[in-house]
């Protein structure tokens, strides 16, 4: 283990390439896997998986596993990390605002500020703000529907 250090091999690996010696494998490289794709995370899984969303925002993981046969990792990071999504209400929704809607919140702002004259109206406490709250002048539906 000194000789190696960090790099050493782990007590697993050692062990099957000592199995594979005896068996008569030779070549101690790492051979391909042909049984299963090199990665998940592909721009037509992301297609795909963003297809499946917009025909159904209610899939669930298991019916994207199911449908592409990929694993859930990857399920994950093409849903949070490549097409910015998260579950709200058994839904998937954009994380993100685009440019756009950036510059219609800031324009809101300030337009906000010069009917109030920049805070000093007592009308300015009218204003009603929240956070991450949804009230629903309707009822939602529920994860089971």
């Amino acid at each position: 283990m000194t000789a190696w250090g960090d790099q050493a091999p782990s007590d697993r690996t050692v062990l099957n390439r000592f199995d594979g010696y005896e068996r008569g494998k030779l070549d101690v490289s790492d051979s391909l896997r042909s049984d299963r794709p090199r990665a998940a995370v592909t721009d037509e899984m992301i297609d795909a998986v963003r297809l499946m969303i917009d025909d159904d925002p209610h899939v669930t993981y298991q019916q994207i596993e199911c449908s592409l046969g990929i694993n859930s990792p990857a399920i994950n990071s093409i849903l949070h990390d490549h097409l910015k999504l998260r579950k709200v209400c058994a839904r998937w929704v954009p994380h993100s605002l685009i440019t756009y809607q950036k510059r219609l919140r800031i324009q809101f702002c300030r337009e906000s500020l010069e009917r109030f004259e920049q805070g000093r109206s007592w009308r300015v406490f009218d204003i009603v703000t929240g956070d991450e709250s949804w009230f629903h002048h309707y009822d939602p539906e529920t994860k089971e529907q």
